[in-house]
Protein backbone atom coordinates (compact mmCIF):
# COMPACT_ATOMS: atom_id res chain seq x y z
CA UNK A 1 0.00 0.00 0.00
CA UNK A 2 1.42 3.21 -0.94
CA UNK A 3 1.80 6.00 1.60
CA UNK A 4 1.58 9.76 0.52
CA UNK A 5 2.21 12.80 2.73
CA UNK A 6 0.24 15.91 2.20
CA UNK A 7 2.32 18.70 2.30
CA UNK A 8 0.93 22.37 2.62
CA UNK A 9 1.99 24.65 -0.53
CA UNK A 10 0.96 27.91 0.54
CA UNK A 11 3.84 29.04 2.54
CA UNK A 12 6.35 28.08 -0.13
CA UNK A 13 4.06 29.65 -2.79
CA UNK A 14 3.90 32.48 -0.68
CA UNK A 15 7.83 32.30 -0.53
CA UNK A 16 8.40 32.56 -4.41
CA UNK A 17 5.65 34.87 -5.31
CA UNK A 18 7.37 37.61 -2.91
CA UNK A 19 11.13 36.47 -4.52
CA UNK A 20 9.31 37.20 -7.76
CA UNK A 21 7.36 40.83 -6.55
CA UNK A 22 10.10 43.32 -6.72
CA UNK A 23 7.44 45.96 -4.86
CA UNK A 24 7.02 43.22 -1.87
CA UNK A 25 10.86 42.86 -1.58
CA UNK A 26 11.05 46.53 -1.25
CA UNK A 27 8.20 46.98 1.41
CA UNK A 28 9.63 44.18 3.28
CA UNK A 29 13.48 45.48 3.28
CA UNK A 30 11.85 48.64 4.10
CA UNK A 31 10.48 47.32 7.17
CA UNK A 32 12.85 45.57 8.40
CA UNK A 33 15.31 48.91 7.78
CA UNK A 34 12.40 50.85 10.06
CA UNK A 35 12.56 48.65 12.57
CA UNK A 36 16.33 48.27 12.70
CA UNK A 37 16.58 51.98 13.18
CA UNK A 38 14.00 52.20 15.93
CA UNK A 39 15.50 49.38 17.74
CA UNK A 40 18.84 51.30 17.65
CA UNK A 41 17.34 54.13 18.45
CA UNK A 42 15.47 52.97 21.40
CA UNK A 43 18.86 51.39 22.87
CA UNK A 44 20.54 54.57 22.59
CA UNK A 45 17.72 56.40 24.45
CA UNK A 46 17.93 53.82 27.14
CA UNK A 47 21.20 54.08 27.08
CA UNK A 48 21.70 57.82 27.48
CA UNK A 49 18.71 57.47 30.15
CA UNK A 50 21.05 55.31 32.21
CA UNK A 51 23.61 57.37 32.17
CA UNK A 52 21.82 60.72 33.08
CA UNK A 53 20.10 59.04 36.09
CA UNK A 54 23.74 57.70 37.73
CA UNK A 55 23.91 58.28 40.94
CA UNK A 56 25.77 62.00 41.83
CA UNK A 57 28.58 61.75 44.36
CA UNK A 58 27.16 62.72 47.50
CA UNK A 59 27.45 66.17 49.14
CA UNK A 60 27.10 67.20 52.49
CA UNK A 61 27.11 65.39 55.41
CA UNK A 62 27.00 61.55 55.02
CA UNK A 63 25.10 59.19 57.35
CA UNK A 64 26.64 56.59 60.01
CA UNK A 65 26.47 53.32 59.41
CA UNK A 66 27.76 49.97 60.87
CA UNK A 67 30.30 49.09 58.60
CA UNK A 68 31.82 50.18 55.05
CA UNK A 69 32.27 47.95 52.31
CA UNK A 70 34.25 49.13 49.02
CA UNK A 71 34.06 47.20 45.91
CA UNK A 72 37.25 47.69 43.90
CA UNK A 73 38.20 47.75 40.56
CA UNK A 74 37.91 51.28 39.82
CA UNK A 75 39.26 54.78 40.05
CA UNK A 76 39.41 56.84 43.93
CA UNK A 77 37.06 53.62 45.20
CA UNK A 78 39.25 52.89 48.29
CA UNK A 79 40.86 56.17 49.22
CA UNK A 80 37.09 57.82 49.67
CA UNK A 81 36.44 54.74 51.70
CA UNK A 82 38.98 55.47 53.92
CA UNK A 83 37.73 59.02 53.85
CA UNK A 84 34.39 58.03 55.40
CA UNK A 85 36.10 55.81 57.59
CA UNK A 86 38.38 57.55 59.13
CA UNK A 87 35.53 60.85 59.84
CA UNK A 88 33.65 57.83 62.11
CA UNK A 89 31.05 57.45 59.14
CA UNK A 90 31.38 53.76 60.22
CA UNK A 91 33.36 51.49 62.80
CA UNK A 92 35.10 49.24 60.04
CA UNK A 93 35.36 48.45 56.46
CA UNK A 94 35.73 45.53 54.08
CA UNK A 95 37.39 46.11 50.53
CA UNK A 96 36.26 43.30 48.54
CA UNK A 97 37.77 42.22 45.57
CA UNK A 98 41.70 43.36 46.11
CA UNK A 99 42.89 40.52 44.26
CA UNK A 100 46.06 38.52 45.55
CA UNK A 101 49.01 39.80 46.80
CA UNK A 102 47.21 42.72 48.01
CA UNK A 103 48.32 43.68 51.63
CA UNK A 104 47.65 46.35 54.19
CA UNK A 105 51.15 47.50 53.55
CA UNK A 106 50.62 47.78 49.52
CA UNK A 107 47.68 49.60 49.92
CA UNK A 108 49.53 52.38 51.96
CA UNK A 109 52.74 51.99 48.96
CA UNK A 110 50.41 52.46 45.87
CA UNK A 111 47.52 55.08 47.28
CA UNK A 112 47.92 58.40 48.06
CA UNK A 113 46.64 58.89 51.49
CA UNK A 114 46.49 60.77 54.45
CA UNK A 115 47.85 60.47 57.93
CA UNK A 116 44.07 60.00 58.94
CA UNK A 117 43.59 57.43 56.11
CA UNK A 118 46.45 55.36 56.65
CA UNK A 119 45.45 55.15 60.70
CA UNK A 120 41.89 54.02 59.75
CA UNK A 121 43.20 51.45 57.05
CA UNK A 122 45.76 49.66 59.83
CA UNK A 123 42.76 49.91 62.79
CA UNK A 124 40.07 48.88 61.04
CA UNK A 125 39.61 47.67 57.27
CA UNK A 126 39.73 44.18 56.23
CA UNK A 127 40.57 43.07 53.28
CA UNK A 128 38.80 40.43 50.67
CA UNK A 129 40.21 38.71 47.66
CA UNK A 130 38.07 36.10 47.12
CA UNK A 131 35.48 37.91 45.13
CA UNK A 132 36.39 38.29 41.16
CA UNK A 133 33.06 39.95 39.97
CA UNK A 134 30.26 42.08 41.69
CA UNK A 135 28.41 38.82 42.28
CA UNK A 136 31.39 37.55 44.99
CA UNK A 137 31.68 41.17 46.27
CA UNK A 138 27.86 40.97 47.62
CA UNK A 139 29.01 37.37 48.20
CA UNK A 140 31.92 38.41 50.62
CA UNK A 141 30.21 41.88 52.38
CA UNK A 142 27.22 39.51 53.37
CA UNK A 143 29.49 36.94 55.07
CA UNK A 144 31.21 39.91 56.53
CA UNK A 145 28.04 41.55 57.65
CA UNK A 146 26.77 38.64 59.43
CA UNK A 147 30.29 37.51 61.28
CA UNK A 148 30.35 41.24 62.76
CA UNK A 149 27.12 41.26 63.43
CA UNK A 150 26.52 44.72 61.09
CA UNK A 151 23.04 45.79 60.47
CA UNK A 152 23.83 48.67 58.09
CA UNK A 153 26.44 49.01 55.10
CA UNK A 154 27.44 51.79 53.34
CA UNK A 155 28.21 50.77 49.19
CA UNK A 156 31.48 52.35 48.20
CA UNK A 157 31.66 52.59 44.35
CA UNK A 158 31.70 54.07 40.77
CA UNK A 159 28.34 55.57 40.12
CA UNK A 160 28.52 53.97 37.05
CA UNK A 161 28.68 50.65 38.34
CA UNK A 162 26.57 51.47 41.53
CA UNK A 163 22.94 50.33 40.29
CA UNK A 164 24.14 46.75 39.09
CA UNK A 165 26.19 46.63 42.37
CA UNK A 166 23.00 47.88 44.41
CA UNK A 167 21.16 45.27 42.48
CA UNK A 168 23.12 42.36 43.57
CA UNK A 169 23.93 43.66 47.23
CA UNK A 170 20.24 44.20 47.64
CA UNK A 171 20.30 40.52 46.93
CA UNK A 172 22.81 38.54 48.62
CA UNK A 173 21.12 40.62 51.95
CA UNK A 174 18.02 41.72 51.82
CA UNK A 175 17.68 42.01 55.87
CA UNK A 176 20.52 44.58 56.10
CA UNK A 177 19.93 48.53 55.49
CA UNK A 178 21.94 49.27 52.34
CA UNK A 179 23.12 52.96 51.80
CA UNK A 180 25.12 53.63 48.45
CA UNK A 181 28.32 56.41 47.89
CA UNK A 182 29.04 56.93 44.68
CA UNK A 183 32.26 57.73 43.44
CA UNK A 184 33.04 59.56 39.92
CA UNK A 185 36.00 58.28 38.15
CA UNK A 186 38.47 61.06 37.25
CA UNK A 187 39.32 59.51 33.94
CA UNK A 188 35.06 59.11 33.15
CA UNK A 189 33.67 61.73 30.63
CA UNK A 190 29.77 61.34 31.12
CA UNK A 191 28.89 64.56 29.23
CA UNK A 192 30.84 63.59 26.70
CA UNK A 193 30.85 59.97 26.46
CA UNK A 194 30.23 59.77 22.89
CA UNK A 195 33.08 61.43 21.70
CA UNK A 196 35.31 59.36 24.37
CA UNK A 197 35.85 55.84 23.22
CA UNK A 198 37.46 54.33 26.50
CA UNK A 199 33.75 56.42 28.45
CA UNK A 200 31.95 55.18 25.58
CA UNK A 201 32.98 51.47 25.64
CA UNK A 202 32.76 51.45 29.50
CA UNK A 203 29.69 52.74 29.56
CA UNK A 204 27.93 50.45 27.34
CA UNK A 205 29.34 47.34 28.59
CA UNK A 206 28.11 48.49 32.33
CA UNK A 207 24.80 49.06 30.74
CA UNK A 208 24.18 45.59 29.31
CA UNK A 209 25.62 44.03 32.57
CA UNK A 210 22.95 46.09 34.23
CA UNK A 211 20.37 44.68 32.10
CA UNK A 212 21.41 41.19 33.11
CA UNK A 213 21.50 42.04 36.70
CA UNK A 214 18.07 43.24 36.64
CA UNK A 215 16.49 40.01 34.64
CA UNK A 216 18.21 38.09 37.21
CA UNK A 217 16.59 39.90 39.97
Amino acid sequence: MAITFAIPLRPFASLVMTSHNPSLLKALFRSMSVLCVFVTLSLIAMLQHFILTLPKPASGDVSITDGIVVATGGQARIEEGLRLLSEGRASQMLVTGVGKGISHTSLKRTLRLTTAQIRALECCVDLDAAARDTIGNARSAALWADANALKSLRLVTANYHLPRAQNEFQRAFPETSLHVFAVLPPDLKLDTWYRHWPSAKLLVREYGKYLVSLIRF
